[in-house]
This record gives C-alpha cells, sequence and structure tokens, in this order.
C-alpha cells in the first residue's frame, strides 16, 4: 500500500505535468493559429451571435479562453469591436473552453497512450531545438499535448492510490448542502490551480477510478465553473474599463449560470438514465453536463444581451478622460492589441493639438485644454519603453516604429502649442498671413476625414519653408535698416520658423497615423 504523501505527491506532480502541458500547447496554437484567430475574430464578428460562435472556436483553436477574452478587449479598446459584439465572444468562450474536456473523455481514459505521449515530447523537444524559430509553435504544441497525456496518466494512477486513504462519501451529494460544499471545494481548487481546466481533468480522473460518484463529480464541476471567473476578476484589477467590463460579464454570467446548473444535477442524472439506461453515468456524461449548461445558458441569454451589455455600462461608465489616457498593461503580451491601443490614445491627442492650431491659428474663440496631453505622452513613452520587438516580428515591427515616430512628433509638436510669444506674434504679424492659411490648411486636414494628397501635403511644407526663408531675410534687412527693432525682429524669424517646424510635424503626424489606422488594418483583413 502506497503512503497518502506518495500518492498526494503522484496526484500533484500529474496536476503539474498537465497544467504545463496545457501552457506549452496554449503557447505553440497561439503561435500558430493567433494571427489567425485575430482576423477571424474581426472578420466573423458582426453581431453577438456570430461572436459567440466565433469565441467558441477560437477557444477550441488557442485551448484557452483567457487568450481569447484578452485578444477581444484589446480589439473593443481599440475601438474595433463594439462591446455588445465582444461580449458574444466572451460568452462563446465559455462554451469553447469545454473542449478540453471532452478531449480527455474521450481519448486519455479510453486508450493508452504512455508511449505516445512520449514519442510526442520527444518530437516536440527535437523540433524545438533544431527546427528553428518557424517551427516552435509545432514544436511546443506537440511538446504540451504529449505532457498533458503524461499528466492524465499521473493523475489516473494517483487517483487510484488515493482512493484507498481518502473515502468522500460523508459529503453527500443527494441534498443541497452537500452539494454547495462540493461546489466551494471546486471553486477552492480552481483558484489553487489558476486553471478550471486541470479542475475537470482532475475531477474526470477522479470519477474514472471511483473516488468520487457523478453527483459530486457534477457539483465540483459547476464550482470549478464559478471558480475559473476569478482569474478574469483578478486580472481586471488596474485594467481599463473594457477590461472590468469584460471581466465583471464573465463572472455575473457564470456565477448565475451556474447557481441554476447545481439544481439541475438530478434532473439531469434522470433524464440521462432515462433516455441512455445502457450509457454509464461516467466521463462523457459528466463533459455532456458541463457543455450543456454552459451552452443552454449562453442560448437563454443571446435574446438578451442587448440589455445586459448596457446593464454592464452603466455599472462601468467610461469616462473622456479615461478613454483617452489609460492603457492596459495585461495588452503588452499581444504587441498588435497593444498598438491598436497606443494608435487609439495618440489619435484622441493628435486631435486635440490640431484643435488647439485653430485657436492659436486666430480661426476660432476656444481655446483646447492640454491639461491631461503631456500626461497622456508621457504614459505612451513608458508603455512603449515595455513594448520590446525585433525586425523579425513583420508587421508589429513596421506599426511599433510608426508609433514611436508618431509619439515623437506628437511630443514637439505639444511642446510648440505651449509657446505664448508665438500666439501673440501670429494675431498681429501681417508678414505671416499667408504662411497662417497655409499651416491653418494642414492643421484642418488632420482633423477631417477628406485628406489631401500626400503630395499636396509636402509641397505646402515646402512652401512654409520658402516663406520661412524669404521672411527672415526681409526681417533681417529690417533690422539692419532700424525699420523694426532688434526683439520684434527675433520674435517675427521665430514665429516663422515655428509655423515651418508646426507643419513638418503635422505631415508626419498625418503619416503615421494612416500606417496605424485600425480600420484599414481590419479592412485588410477581411480582403485576405
Amino acid at each position: 500500500m502506497v503512503s497518502l504523501s506518495g500518492v498526494a505527491v503522484e496526484v500533484a506532480g500529474g496536476i503539474g505535468l498537465f497544467l504545463l502541458g496545457m501552457s506549452l500547447m496554449t503557447e505553440g496554437l497561439k503561435n500558430m493559429a493567433g494571427e489567425s484567430v485575430r482576423k477571424a475574430l474581426m472578420r466573423f464578428t458582426r453581431s453577438p451571435r456570430t461572436g459567440v460562435l466565433t469565441g467558441l472556436l477560437a477557444t477550441v483553436v488557442t485551448q484557452s479562453s483567457s487568450a481569447t477574452i484578452i485578444i477581444t478587449v484589446g480589439f473593443v479598446g481599440a475601438g474595433m469591436l463594439a462591446y455588445s459584439q465582444a461580449l458574444g465572444v466572451v460568452l462563446g468562450a465559455s462554451v469553447g473552453t469545454t473542449f478540453t474536456g471532452w478531449l480527455v473523455a474521450i481519448v486519455g481514459f479510453k486508450l493508452q497512450l504512455g508511449a505516445i505521449a512520449s514519442v510526442l515530447i520527444l518530437v516536440g523537444a527535437l523540433l524545438r531545438l533544431f527546427g528553428g524559430a518557424r517551427r516552435s509553435g509545432l514544436a511546443y504544441t506537440l511538446a504540451g499535448f504529449g505532457l498533458v497525456f503524461v499528466g492524465i496518466v499521473n493523475l489516473q494512477q494517483g487517483m487510484a492510490g488515493l482512493q484507498e486513504h481518502v473515502d468522500l462519501g460523508f459529503i453527500a451529494a443527494d441534498n443541497l448542502g452537500g452539494k454547495l460544499i462540493l461546489m466551494l471545494v471546486g471553486v477552492a481548487f480552481t483558484l489553487l490551480t489558476q486553471s478550471s481546466t486541470a479542475g475537470v481533468i482532475s475531477t474526470l480522473a477522479a470519477l474514472h477510478t471511483g473516488i468520487v460518484n457523478f453527483e459530486q463529480a457534477a457539483a465540483l464541476v459547476v464550482g470549478m465553473n464559478v471558480g475559473t471567473t476569478f482569474t478574469s476578476a483578478i486580472a481586471t484589477i488596474g485594467g481599463n474599463v473594457h477590461v472590468r467590463r469584460t471581466g465583471f460579464s464573465h463572472v455575473v454570467f457564470n456565477t448565475i449560470v451556474s447557481g441554476c446548473a447545481i439544481f439541475l444535477i438530478t434532473p439531469y442524472i434522470f433524464l440521462w438514465q432515462s433516455l441512455l439506461p445502457d450509457v454509464p453515468l461516467a466521463e462523457i456524461a459528466l463533459v455532456s453536463f458541463h457543455t450543456l449548461f454552459n451552452l443552454v445558458g449562453v442560448i437563454l441569454i443571446l435574446p438578451f444581451i442587448g440589455q445586459y451589455a448596457r446593464f454592464i455600462e452603466r455599472l462601468f461608465p467610461e469616462k473622456p478622460e479615461q478613454q483617452q489616457t489609460l492603457l492596459d498593461n495585461s495588452l503588452l503580451k499581444y504587441p498588435e492589441l497593444a498598438l491598436a491601443e497606443v494608435q487609439k490614445l495618440l489619435a484622441g491627442q493628435a486631435r486635440l493639438l490640431a484643435q488647439q492650431l485653430v485657436y492659436i491659428l486666430g480661426e476660432s474663440p476656444r481655446a483646447i485644454s492640454l491639461a491631461n496631453t503631456g500626461v497622456a505622452l508621457a504614459e505612451t513613452r513608458q508603455y512603449l519603453d515595455m513594448l520590446h520587438l525585433d525586425s523579425s516580428a513583420g508587421k508589429e515591427w513596421e506599426r511599433l516604429l510608426a508609433c514611436i515616430h508618431l509619439l515623437d512628433h506628437l511630443q514637439r509638436l505639444y511642446d510648440r502649442c505651449q509657446n505664448q510669444n508665438v500666439v501673440l506674434v501670429l494675431h498681429h504679424g501681417e508678414e505671416l498671413h499667408s504662411a497662417r492659411l497655409m499651416l491653418l490648411q494642414l492643421t484642418q486636414d488632420l482633423l477631417q476625414k477628406d485628406k489631401l494628397d500626400p503630395h499636396q501635403a509636402s509641397l505646402l511644407v515646402e512652401q512654409l519653408e520658402s516663406q520661412e526663408d524669404h521672411l527672415r531675410e526681409l526681417t533681417m534687412q529690417q533690422i539692419a535698416r532700424g525699420s523694426i527693432e532688434l526683439k520684434q525682429g527675433i520674435s517675427l524669424m521665430e514665429t516663422g520658423r515655428w509655423m515651418h517646424r508646426v507643419g513638418w510635424h503635422l505631415t508626419r503626424i498625418e503619416h503615421n497615423l494612416v500606417l496605424l489606422d485600425p480600420m484599414q488594418t481590419a479592412e485588410s483583413a477581411v480582403a485576405r
């Protein structure tokens, strides 16, 4: 008889191997299919209903509901998806996360995969060592898949030994009190492992070896369905309003569905035994129950998803200043989404600076407050400091460079907008009238949808440079003749230089915004 400590170590090792395998497999699948998943989310999430299907499939492909939800949150934060559409993806991810249970129930306990799993781990390791970076996704997927099944074998062996030491018969699941206790155990297990999938697989192993009966296993799985939302809730700490809305939506939905499911265990057993009397209440019945109550919950809430979304939005209203200045650190591991967030923030600041320039040029009576702009630019600088890529990243590398260029020009434009001396000279300098009109045209171009041709914009900047040179020569002659004072002449030349530099910044800002435009990215993804 194996000691209890030895059995506990074997069970813990099985859980650890399973978690490591899932982590590697998820990483590998994201490397291989991550770009396709992001494009699919953009292309097919047209309504909450299509969002459910997209979220389900994306979670099955990546084997990670968290990855699906984080990608979706990034698209909402970047303005690419409406929150109501994203909510459908989140609900679909709740159903998709049950797929691993089906895989293990059908394959993991029915076939002897120990030898095959070892071969998969070896092939994955060799691919990672000798296959280069391009094969790393496949390498992680194969090695992770192998580790998952090695972990399951260890769990089975450990659970078989645990049966001799542990008797859970005292927690009767034939009454509500017992079900609630088991439900809390499921919640605690998920909090401990930070993975509802690991909890479900452990429960399947316990059911397979006879440590728990079906009612007990079902109550544990219901608790794990609640526990998985705590990870989402914790992830919202320090996040922006989109993260909080998404996390809270997940918590409310899973809690309500699980609260109802606890009362459906007994009716489900009755129906199963009535409709399928020859099929035992074992692993397939458990994963069917897990999928069924999540799927029914999604079907029931879909007709009211608009009202549900508005309820969550009222609980977490979006403040304008929050939208402009807050960046979400959780998106840094998804460069495309992090850059989309940066683009949205910088585009908002560019618009504010352009509106202030219209005031400086005397075409608007109302000054724009730039109190938060300096903070937003500083925060963006810190955010980009945490986002490290190299040229092999392809499109993301180019977008990161565009963000850095855009931030540099916005910072310089912000500094120039603080020059009060220029404002006075512009309002009283007749010599600057022509240049002021050209600069106004460039400024309004940044604010309008109908853009100037880039060649036209470049010509305007060249004309501003010519006017600066002409103004400088003319002003020096006036100073030499005594027509104007030296101080006044220096102010005029400084203002001419200011207008040329501002014009240059405006064209570069416009150029980099076009490179980063998320709508263009979405359209090109759809076209492909």
